[in-house]
């Protein structure tokens, strides 16, 4: 393997996702791409969430959440690059997948019960459906 794109948000899902890259990738030479996604200005505008007084700052939450993720890796010697970018979660993972010439892509999967899950999708959900490469779905412990 070459390359190999994570979708972390901080979650428990991503969190295994990481754990199990960190197992996996040992002794390949791959190069790890973590990727977090970000709602973007348009998003914000449509749920009403701009001109706050105190707008979290997303982009920033984001780069703290891929650096975190990056010390793991850079801590087991492993090649790492940080992909933060506005936009739809699934559709950034599969366009920094599409860019690397990915192997893998690895992502935790979702707390959404049953038939929720079924109605709405999700990232690993949408992921399966459009990915063209090979996709691991994580489950946490």
């Amino acid at each position: 393997m070459n390359a190999i794109v994570i979708g972390t948000d901080g979650s428990p899902g991503a969190e295994a996702a990481i754990q199990k890259v960190l197992e996996l990738v040992r002794g390949t030479g791959a190069t790890v791409h973590l990727v977090c996604a970000y709602p973007g200005r348009s998003a914000l505008e449509r749920i009403g969430m701009t001109g706050k007084s105190d707008p979290v700052d997303l982009r920033g939450v984001a780069h703290d959440v891929v650096s975190r993720d990056e010390h793991r890796f850079d801590d087991a010697g492993l090649k790492v690059e940080k992909h933060v970018r506005a936009g739809d979660p699934a559709h950034t993972i599969l366009d920094v997948a599409d860019e690397q010439h990915a192997d893998l892509i690895v992502v935790g999967a979702g707390g959404t019960p049953g038939h929720r899950r079924l109605m709405l999708g999700g990232v690993a959900g949408k992921l399966a459906h459009n990915a063209q490469t090979s996709l691991l779905i994580v489950h946490p412990s």
